[in-house]
């Protein structure tokens, strides 16, 4: 029972939406509460720290987050009331306030709250209002579309037309679908990113063909993914690391068909790698591997898609900029590349080949359990001893990883104990209290 308990409450139906950005990952849980971990440098996570962490880590109390979406060092995110969030850099107005200000926690954005849909780039920020009017903030060198090269430091309405449905902002480019499947680009285009078949920049949204099948889009550093309504997979753009998935490293200055296959579901270009699901749960990547984040258990970068493992039940992805987020159907978040800040959120620093599962955190409201059994247990994060006091005599204490093993149990008499993790590697435990009266288990981190 304390086998099935434990992965219950590690693995179990845990997170909804997920976004990885330079070396930070957010998501929000099924419960509404919002998630952060790794990198902190300019308070990017938002619990009013500059401290990075190394698992999740809830940031607030609130349950009403919707939609998130990690840039370089900020977020933006929308709650269910329609109301515009952002926090961490802001030295380009990124964050939307009208200050060049860096924000520490969640900081509303005007008063409107009519906000539907945001996307983080590396220094811009693009939204789309629930009207189809689409909005846009921060670094411009033409990735605003507004006509000019000058920064706003507060969301700014790009043109008239209120048809807008999707959006995606890259490092100096950006994306859009309008809801007649027509797809439109601007801003930098060095690298062909924009596909319209020249190097030459754009200030404001251009038409790119005319084709209007366009479904999905997902804008990396220099490269584009998207979807067509038939299920087929295209790519333009920066292609040094085979991150369009052509079996070449040749740059694509227009949208180019990737394979034959009609059954793509999902796309997420990161920086340098792409991610992709099919209509079937299958996980596939490509491009650069230099961290594993491709998830193969190599290194070796690949030009062409390949799939991940064998699990067919995959359900969401989000790609940062070495490092990958995956959601399975059931709820439980994966994660695989780099790992320098602590941003796949397994409590180490340590890089990961392949997708390995990040445990399911306790919200602040359930974390009370401890406080309401009266006990006390510290520190947490522990390196060497972990300290145990109750108001009644403790029977058993054991430590469970997050696999279900149980890795020490001892049995006790008295109200307080002390429990020696020092041999035991880094990373998340459960402790598990019991006394005459019940039990109860508390999430560790082992430093």
């Amino acid at each position: 029972m304390l086998f099935l308990l434990i992965n219950h409450f590690a693995f179990g139906q845990c997170f909804k939406e997920i976004s990885a950005g330079y070396a930070s990952t957010m998501a929000i849980k099924a419960d509404g509460t919002l998630w952060a971990w790794g990198d902190n440098t300019f308070g990017e996570l938002g619990d009013g720290t500059t401290v990075s962490k190394l698992v999740p880590t809830q940031i607030g109390t609130d349950s009403s987050w919707n939609t998130i979406s990690t840039g370089s060092s900020f977020t933006i995110a929308l709650k269910t009331d329609g109301t515009l969030w952002a926090w961490g850099y802001n030295v380009n107005g990124q964050i939307g306030d009208g200050t060049t200000v860096e924000k520490h926690i969640p900081t509303q954005i005007g008063t409107d709250t009519n906000w539907s849909k945001i996307s983080a780039g590396d220094g811009h920020s693009l939204a789309i209002k629930t009207d189809g009017t689409l909005w846009a903030w921060g670094l411009n060198n033409g990735q605003l579309g507004d006509g000019t090269t000058i920064n706003k430091y507060i969301p700014t309405k790009i043109g008239t037309d209120n048809h807008w449905s999707k959006i995606s902002a890259g490092y100096a480019h950006s994306l859009a679908l309008k809801t007649d499947g027509t797809l439109w680009a601007w801003g930098w285009n060095i690298y062909g990113e924009l596909g319209n078949g020249t190097t030459v920049d754009k200030l404001v949204p251009t038409k790119i063909g005319l084709d209007n099948q366009w479904k999905e889009i997902s804008s990396g550093w220099a490269h584009t993914l998207a979807l067509k309504t038939d299920g087929s997979l295209w790519a333009w753009g920066f292609n040094t690391q085979g991150q369009l998935g052509d079996g070449t490293t040749t740059n694509k200055h227009i949208p180019t068909k990737i394979g034959f296959d009609t059954n793509w579901s999902a796309i997420d270009a990161g920086y340098y790698h792409s991610s992709a699901l099919k209509s079937s749960g299958m996980l596939l990547a490509w491009g650069d591997n230099e961290y594993g984040q491709l998830g193969t258990g190599s290194t070796v970068n690949k030009s062409t898609p390949n799939q991940i493992g064998i699990n067919t039940n995959w359900d969401k992805i989000n790609a940062g900029q070495f490092h990958t987020i995956v959601l399975k159907s059931d709820g439980t978040l994966w994660a695989l590349g780099n790992n320098t800040y602590g941003q796949l959120g397994d409590g180490t620093y340590n890089n990961e080949l392949i997708p390995t599962a990040i445990a399911c955190p306790t919200s602040l409201a359930n974390e009370s359990i401890v406080a309401k059994n009266n006990f006390k247990i510290y520190p947490n994060p522990v390196s060497t001893n972990i300290t145990i006091e109750a108001n009644e005599a403790i029977t058993e204490t054991s430590i469970t990883d997050c696999n279900g093993r149980v890795i020490k149990t001892d049995k006790r008499n008295n109200t307080s104990a002390t429990i020696n993790v020092e041999n035991l590697k880094a990373g998340i435990y459960f402790l598990k209290i019991a006394t005459e009266n019940g039990s109860t288990i508390e999430k560790i981190i082992k430093e």
